[in-house]
């Protein structure tokens, strides 16, 4: 039995969105058109509108022409698959409230529909996963609370060769004040709603492509983009020990216009793109009146078959509001090189100048001997945590569980408006990112180590409320094992330290151990420990939380 049939035997048991073993950070964009990492490196297979491998189904990047929005060879006709699910499970705890005094018992029950559709005819192809739960405390019934989760991405062609049509969407919900592990497997976050930040953002996309021979392709379009971040409850701001306001709810529309045109098959080892975005916000906070505009020139000259240069140039205008108001006017540089080792491993390696500020990118996936698979990124970037719930569509595919893929290495991806580990502010922020994970995959056994590196430097806070300095590192490693045909183990250990400015050092030690087995067809039941132990400089104790979860999904 092939090793992928354990992530998707888990994800069958507990929800499609548990298939994500442990995430791989990615590097979030600008817009809709390709500037994540790579480039025009990593495209030059992308003319066929394939950019990662694995993926299904496989869109392609905003902003990557797509040829005749055609589907795959020997795929037409497929037509409609629908998988509707019910879940349900009961979580007992003897501390809800994760605190070292006054420890709080609690039992939550959690109700989750699911709706898994894929699409795939001459006309229209994506992918729907479509997955809110329903939380009901037993004690705390003020706690009860719906929360919305899915992820879309649907390609119309209203044209064919010609006019297309980009649905994408995206919620999750995390921790506003961070210092949470991963749950893991079948698992939730056991947070106050006042501390619970729900997103939910769309993205709606028109362009039109054109195609000069082998000479060039010519694509402009345009995008509707609308985030909303709220807290659960009554609650209008998060706060910090000393009372001070960090996360305002907050929401935006922005209207993007871009133009992209890049060389064909006819120039040969030389490649060059030209792009041309511009993005105007209409929301609260650092983004009320923001603009954001690039006009920047790619080029990529290959060496040989496996080596290629890199660069670009161009010059970009911000604009935020906030307690200092942010105004960016100026170049953009690079200098890099991409190196393709085989059809499944790719190091991209730049150095750029972006945002007012200079700084490497790397991103790379490496395969080794068939069985072991590196992947690596790092990139900084200037942006809000609204403005990184959008970006992060145009830089994802979905897998054939409806999971966040990264175009760029098909590896998982963290949704980062679902990340508990630091909180969500609503600041300007620099923000710093990378990842190394190396996955071993066995017949029987998918074995994941990761380590990660987040920080977060603020440039401007939105009025009314405080920005700080936040950086964190972790360790995870996480163990699948077919038992039987129908019976898997899940293991995951994960250390996390984490420092904020003004209050100290924390960190967060979190284990859990799961069983899932098959019943019938359709009908999976599960079970898992675990726990959760965190500490902090200003605490004179660590808090500790035991949670024990059993459950049921029903496939139909």
């Amino acid at each position: 039995m092939r090793a992928e049939r354990l992530v998707l035997i888990l994800g069958l048991a507990c929800g499609p969105a548990l298939a994500q073993l442990p995430p791989v950070l990615s590097a979030p964009v600008t817009s809709l058109v390709p500037q994540r990492p790579g480039g025009l490196s990593a495209l030059a297979e992308s003319e066929a509108g394939n950019a990662t491998q694995g993926a299904a189904p496989s869109l392609g990047a905003l902003g990557i022409p797509i040829p005749a929005g055609a589907p795959t060879p020997g795929m037409q006709g497929r037509g409609w698959s629908i998988t509707p699910s019910i879940a349900a499970q009961v979580l007992g705890t003897d501390n809800a409230g994760l605190t070292a005094t006054g420890r709080r018992s609690e039992f939550i029950t959690t109700i989750t529909p699911g709706l898994l559709t894929t699409i795939d005819t001459a006309r229209l192809q994506g992918i729907v996963n479509y997955t809110p739960n329903v939380q009901i405390f037993a004690r705390d019934t003020g706690q009860t609370r719906i929360n919305q989760r899915y992820n879309a991405q649907l390609l119309a062609t209203l044209v064919a060769d010609a006019l297309f049509l980009d649905l994408r969407a995206a919620a999750a919900v995390q921790a506003a004040g961070g210092g949470f592990g991963q749950p893991g497997i079948g698992g939730q976050t056991i947070v106050n709603r006042a501390n619970q930040v729900q997103t939910q953002t769309i993205q709606l996309s028109p362009y039109f492509v054109h195609r000069f021979g082998d000479l060039a392709t010519m694509q402009v379009g345009y995008a509707f983009q609308s985030v909303r971040q709220q807290l659960g409850g009554n609650a209008t701001g998060a706060l910090t020990p000393q009372g001070d306001r960090f996360f305002a709810n907050q929401d935006f529309i922005a209207h993007e216009g871009y133009a992209v045109a890049r060389t064909g098959p006819d120039f040969g080892r030389f490649a060059m793109e030209g792009r041309i975005v511009s993005t105007d916000y209409d929301g609260s906070g650092v983004l009320r009146g923001a603009s954001r505009r690039s006009a920047v020139v790619e080029t990529r000259y290959a060496l040989t078959r496996q080596f290629a240069l890199l660069a670009e140039a161009g010059y970009e205008t911000q604009r935020y509001a906030g307690t200092t108001p942010f105004r960016l006017n100026g170049a953009v540089w690079g200098l890099g090189a991409r190196l393709t080792l085989s059809d499944e491993s790719a190091i991209t390696v730049k150095y750029i100048h972006r945002g007012g500020f200079s700084s490497p990118v790397l991103d790379a996936v490496i395969s080794l001997g068939g069985r072991t698979r590196v992947f690596a990124n790092y990139s900084e970037r200037l942006t809000t945590g609204a403005q990184r719930a959008v970006d992060l569509l145009s830089t994802t595919t979905l897998d054939a569980l409806g999971n966040p893929v990264d175009l760029a290495t098909g590896a998982p991806v963290a949704q980062p408006f679902a990340d508990s580990f630091l909180g969500a502010q609503s600041s300007l922020q620099r923000i710093r990112r990378a990842a190394v994970s190396i996955n071993q995959s066995w017949p029987r056994d998918i074995i994941t180590l990761t380590l990660s590196h987040e920080r977060r430097q603020p440039v401007t806070a939105a009025p009314g409320t405080i920005a700080f300095l936040q950086r964190g590192n972790s360790i995870t490693l996480s163990w699948v094992h077919l038992l039987t045909a129908s019976t898997t183990a899940f293991a995951q250990f994960q250390y996390g330290r984490f420092d904020t400015a003004g209050s100290g050092t924390s960190d967060v030690i979190s284990a859990n151990a799961t069983l899932s087995t098959q019943l019938t067809p359709g009908l999976t039941a599960f079970a898992q420990y675990v726990l959760t132990n965190r500490g902090s400089d200003g605490l004179p104790a660590r808090a500790m939380q035991n949670a024990v979860i059993i459950g049921l999904r029903q496939s139909f």
